[in-house]
Order: C-alpha cells, then sequence, then structure tokens
C-alpha cells in the first residue's frame, strides 16, 4: 500500500497543471436537487428517472426528478435523501431518508402517480445502505452488514446478517445471474482507488471478494481490486449462471478498461479496445468502459468516453455508435440520438479520478422504442 500510494503520489504532482487546464471546468452551481453528480437513472413508462448525489460531506445524499420522454417537463420528486432507486418488475422503487442524519429509512413505490411509503426500518450504527435490488420480485435493502428483503404483504422484513466486509463507492451496481440462484455481485466504483467485484451468498450471507491477477504486478489484472473501478454489473445473457461486469477508469494520464464474465470465481475477458486518442491522453489507451446495460433483444449495451457500443448476448461486437451531442433538458445533459438508450452527462467519476464528465447509459423500455 505504501509503494502505491507514493507512486499516485508522484503522478498527482506530475499531472495536476496540465490537468488544471485541459479537463473540463465543473458547473459554477450545482442542480439545486441532484446535487453535484447523476448516481443512476431508470426509464419507467414515459418518464426518465434520476438519482444525484450532493457533494456535501454533512449533507451527501440527493433528490431524485424525473423527465418527461414525450414532453421534457420535469418533475421533483423528493428533494434530498434518496440513496437508491430500482425498477423491479414494472414498479419503481426508491429507499431514502427523510430527515438528515437520522437511521429511519423508508422505502416507497410509485403507484397512481404518485410515490407511497410501502415500509420502514431502522439502519443500525455501521450498517449504512449500500444498494437496493429485487429478490424474487420483492424489494431488498443491501446494507454494509445485511440484507433485508421485504415481505409479500410489505409488513416486515426478512433479515440475513453478512459475514465478511462489504465495501462502498462512489457507485454501487448490483446483480445476480440469471439462473435463479441465490448469488449477488456488488461492482464497486472508487476511481483511481479501484473498486473491484465482491459476491454475496445469498443464503448464508458469506461475502468472498472476486479476483484475477496474472502477475505480481502493482496493478496487474484483469479483476484487481486496488485498481480496477467496476462501472457495471449485469446478467450475462448467454451464461445464465454468470455476470458481466465492465472496469473503467481514465485518470492522470492512463486509460485502462475492459468488459469481464464472472462465473462463482471465475474471471475471463469477454472484450478491450485500444483506441487511437482519449481525452488528456496522448498514447493509445485501451478504452474505458463506464456501464452495460441489457439490451431488449438479448444482447447488451457497453459506453465508454468515446463510443456506444452493442453486443449480442455472446459478446461478439455488432454496431458501433459514436456518442451524441449531449444538450441541457430541464437542466440535465443528455442525448436520444441513439437506438433504444438514453446517454446522460454525469461527473461521478470525476469524484475520484481526472476523468472530466463522463456518460451514463439507460436503456429505453421496448414499448417507448417502437412507439414513434
Amino acid at each position: 500500500m505504501k509503494s502505491r500510494f507514493l507512486y499516485s503520489l508522484t503522478l498527482v504532482l506530475i499531472a495536476v497543471a496540465a490537468h488544471a487546464q485541459s479537463a473540463p471546468a465543473p458547473p459554477p452551481q450545482p442542480d439545486p436537487v441532484l446535487g453535484s453528480r447523476i448516481t443512476e437513472g431508470v426509464v419507467l413508462g414515459d418518464r426518465l428517472w434520476l438519482r444525484g448525489t450532493m457533494i456535501s460531506n454533512d449533507d451527501p445524499l440527493g433528490g431524485l426528478v424525473s423527465l418527461g420522454l414525450r414532453e421534457p417537463l420535469r418533475q421533483v420528486h423528493f428533494n434530498r435523501g434518496v440513496f437508491a432507486i430500482r425498477k423491479i418488475g414494472r414498479d419503481l422503487w426508491v429507499l431514502r431518508q427523510p430527515l438528515p442524519k437520522e437511521r429511519n429509512l423508508v422505502l416507497s413505490v410509485w403507484e397512481n402517480n404518485t410515490f407511497r411509503d410501502a415500509a420502514k426500518f431502522v439502519a443500525a450504527a455501521k450498517d449504512d445502505p449500500i444498494a437496493l435490488l429485487g429478490d424474487s420480485g420483492l424489494p431488498a435493502v443491501l446494507s454494509q452488514r445485511s440484507l433485508r428483503v421485504l415481505s409479500a404483504n410489505h409488513k416486515s422484513w426478512h433479515r440475513l446478517p453478512l459475514h465478511g466486509k462489504l465495501r462502498s463507492g462512489v457507485q454501487v451496481t448490483v446483480a445476480s445471474p440469471m439462473d435463479g440462484s441465490n448469488t449477488l455481485y456488488v461492482g464497486l466504483n472508487v476511481g483511481e482507488w479501484g473498486g473491484g467485484l465482491q459476491r454475496v451468498d445469498l443464503k448464508t450471507g458469506v461475502v468472498t471478494n472476486i479476483e484475477r491477477r496474472d502477475n505480481q504486478g502493482l496493478c496487474a489484472g484483469p479483476l484487481n481490486s486496488d485498481c480496477d473501478p467496476v462501472t457495471g454489473v449485469i446478467p450475462d445473457p448467454q451464461n445464465k449462471d454468470c455476470v458481466l461486469a465492465a472496469v473503467g477508469l481514465v485518470h492522470l494520464g492512463t486509460s485502462h478498461g475492459r468488459i469481464l464474465r464472472v462465473c462463482g470465481e471465475n474471471v475471463t475477458l469477454v472484450w478491450r479496445k485500444f483506441a487511437p486518442r482519449a481525452p488528456n491522453i496522448k498514447e493509445s489507451v485501451v478504452e474505458a468502459v463506464y456501464g452495460l446495460a441489457p439490451d431488449s433483444d438479448n444482447g447488451f449495451w457497453a459506453i465508454t468516453w468515446r463510443a456506444l457500443y452493442r453486443f449480442s448476448a455472446d459478446g461478439t461486437n455488432q454496431k458501433e455508435y459514436a456518442l451524441p451531442e449531449l444538450k441541457p433538458v430541464s437542466g440535465v445533459y443528455l442525448g436520444r440520438e441513439l437506438p433504444g438508450v438514453i446517454v446522460v452527462r454525469t461527473d461521478v467519476n470525476w469524484a475520484v479520478s481526472t476523468s472530466g464528465y463522463t456518460p451514463l447509459v439507460i436503456p429505453l423500455e421496448v414499448a417507448l422504442k417502437t412507439d414513434k
């Protein structure tokens, strides 16, 4: 760890002046509801839902807004306090903290054009929520020390203690294989400090670190929790007992990224691409992958700082699209020119690297793609 710290410190001193001149300046004022960065988004019905993260350590939770896809009217649903959003089936669920610095948490569901509070719980000390997910169609809250699954009648929680330490990050993505196994993979994005991938056994609560380091190098990979931020995790559409994980980092004159297939503890390379040039980088580099999303045709999308890629289920690259110009819509920079997805600008990766703005890919629903 000491050698890594000295190495990073040296790079910082060398690159800080150049970066200050070349990196785009952040907006002078953060969005009053979404805060300084958009962390996640989903499309449900005819609206795009976006969750933000405030920059203040005293009140780090941002709010929730939605934008109409046919008419870009912005609606504010919560001004602050939103931990996570999740589409489970045809329902949108929101985990939120109504009052700052309190341990009381509320799970709300979107019904009849409003949010209804469905359940509550009190988070124990050092058991902060990490992600919201679906477990057999029921909402579940993954925390640092436990997994809570809401009962079918929404009146009680089943709590599974975790055995092992779950890490955290500026972005956390979760996914389970399509085979219905009791396994959850947790991808962690901490930028220049790595992040990596962890696995949770949903029967026993055992937490396992998933790594693959092919040599003794400082940042040897292809999956190294000290150096590889995992920016997306989705079910593998071809291998029903596996997931796909994206790695992406642009920082201090370097760029690396890849798409990995993870089956149990077995990690294999699916895709990576050398690009002629990256922002703020002089040499040929490997493109950083900043997100994955399922495709309606049983394939998947991957987005980098320079392009959107559509893959078939086996990971064969079928189509490459240049990223569109992102334009302001109700205070959010986004583009809808690409087929099947919305691209949203965020500086979430900028919080932990020198990436500048990066794209967030959000898949459209099938009905919206075909309804012209």
